[in-house]
């Protein structure tokens, strides 16, 4: 019997191992991935001002911000694809995971034709009669607003795909696919230095044929590389109509976000013009470049999650819960408490030119997609159990309250500003919703742990390295020496304080294998 014990307890010891090993090598992956795609994207932004000019750059984003929320929506999309995928796999029965595609294109391609119907209606009668657009650059926003749902149909019809090789954690393939797509929207930027024609337009149909060529490649890697990908027809109602209403709870999430941040651009656009615009869509890019840096991480993690749940491993399944929320929270830390603090200098150096909007407007963006980043170890599990109506109806409902009351502070001449502090107050109380939610569903959760074990030991990091930037920040002369200075300080004091006080004895197990 003791044998028999301990032979199990070796075998439990050398999966958890291989687990943590695994989520290791994909976590290394996607961070070089993440790495190489923010240099890439931050000097294409710079190109891109530096071509099209603030005005038509502020015209672009109100009109194709559909585009530049694109990677949040596709992400969410591709998640919730990714859950059947991880759990067909989890119990090993390949040909449900064949019907999982074959479905998910079917509800994909329905999802298209609703975009382009509503697109070339309501959505073309707002372009045209309630933003603000100069009148000389009205048919070049007509154009970018016809490419921007092609490129959106290119980017939902990909999701069955991309979701494919994320549940199969193929982040190597993944990577490689990131930086084509990140090189090709490059490549569109720096074409505009060559063709000779309206930058606005050419620059909305090179994005589409950006995500177009993105969409074929996947196409063809997956259908090589994957058994599964073999389109067929299905007549299993039970599992179409489960994953229609999955995927339609989750895209209601996603649409709300992607309401959240276009109808507060559009608000701006209409009440302070195109020019402040500019200066929000600078912000979306940060926050994008954050989310990017977020999303390496979740990547890697969320198959494990899902997985565990789908094995019935509650145990290990909160060990990561908890070590993500912290992985997350302590490495957000590191970039935001920095760039807070020099937002000035590093605007300098990466645009032309900037205004104190755009100062203003970056410095609060990036304290919403940090409380925004927390809400994804959640959304992962909640995902895994398939009880999202009630998720997303009730946290999603609530963020939908950042709008009206936007437009009800605009109304009463608050400045542009106070869209990003009603966001930042919204969420935060919206996570203590996800929170409640997640204790109703898995019993193991505990909201006070999770506050003691996590929000505690955070503030108290957040503080000390607050007063630390801010007496460096008195006695030195702003510049690249001081932002220099100010991250490597911030980065030692948040490892150090990780360690000592954020690390339980779970999380130091994990750490510990990683490092093996």
């Amino acid at each position: 019997m003791s044998i028999r014990l301990s032979a199990n307890l070796l075998i439990f010891m050398v999966e958890v191992y291989n687990k943590s090993k695994r989520i290791a090598k994909n976590t290394f992956l996607l961070y070089m991935r993440m790495v190489i795609v923010m240099v890439i994207t931050i000097y294409t932004v710079r190109v891109v001002i530096d071509t099209l000019g603030l005005e038509d750059y502020g015209v672009y984003n109100v009109v194709a911000g559909v585009i530049i929320l694109l990677n949040c929506l596709n992400r969410v999309l591709s998640s919730a694809t990714q859950r059947f995928y991880s759990y067909s796999i989890g119990i090993n029965d390949v040909n449900y995971t064949r019907s999982v595609f074959s479905i998910s294109i079917n509800i994909y391609i329905i999802i298209s034709i609703i975009v382009i119907v509503l697109g070339e209606t309501i959505g073309l009668w707002f372009v045209n009669n309630q933003l603000v657009i100069p009148l000389d650059r009205l048919v070049a926003a007509n154009w970018v607003y016809q490419f921007s749902i092609f490129s959106f149909i290119s980017t939902i019809i990909c999701v069955p795909f991309s979701a494919m090789v994320i549940a199969h954690e193929d982040m190597n393939l993944y990577a490689v696919m990131s930086l084509i797509e990140c090189v090709l929207k490059l490549v569109s930027a720096l074409l505009l230095y060559i063709v000779s024609y309206d930058n606005l337009v050419l620059y909305g149909c090179f994005l589409f044929m950006a995500h177009f060529i993105v969409f074929v490649l996947y196409g063809i890697v997956c259908y090589r590389k994957y058994q599964e990908c073999s389109y067929q027809k299905i007549h299993d109602k039970n599992l179409f109509g489960e994953m229609l209403s999955f995927s339609g709870w989750t895209l209601f999430g996603s649409i709300a976000g992607v309401a959240n941040q276009q109808g507060n651009t559009i608000l701006v656009n209409i009440f302070f013009g195109p020019i402040v615009n500019a200066a929000r869509a600078v912000s979306l890019q940060i926050s994008s470049a954050l989310d990017t840096f977020c999303s390496s991480f979740i990547l890697a993690v969320q198959p494990p999650m899902i997985k565990s749940y789908a094995e019935g491993d509650m145990d290990y399944l909160m060990k990561l819960f908890y070590f993500s929320n912290k992985f997350i929270f302590y490495c957000m830390l590191v970039i935001c408490l920095p760039c807070i603090s020099e937002m000035e200098t590093i605007l300098n150096l990466w645009l032309v030119s900037y205004s104190q909007d755009m100062v203003a407007f970056s410095k609060l963006t990036l304290i919403y997609t940090m409380i925004v980043a927390l809400h994804n170890p959640v959304t992962i599990i909640m995902r895994a159990t398939g009880n999202v109506k009630r998720y997303f109806v009730s946290v999603e409902s609530f963020t939908l309250l950042s709008m009206p009351l936007t437009l009800l502070f605009f109304y009463l001449d608050y400045p542009a500003i106070s869209t990003f502090i009603i966001m930042i107050i919204v969420f935060s109380l919206a996570h203590i919703i996800r929170l409640i939610i997640l204790k109703n569903t898995i019993d193991l959760f505990s909201i006070k742990k999770y506050f003691i074990s996590f929000v505690l030991p955070a503030l108290m990091v957040t503080f000390v390295t607050f007063v630390a930037i801010f007496l460096l920040r008195e006695s030195i002369k702003p510049g690249w020496l001081r932002l220099l200075l100010i991250g490597f300080v911030s980065t030692l004091l948040i490892a150090i304080q990780f360690v000592l006080f954020g690390l339980s004895s779970d999380g130091r197990c994990m750490i510990k294998n990683i490092k093996k």
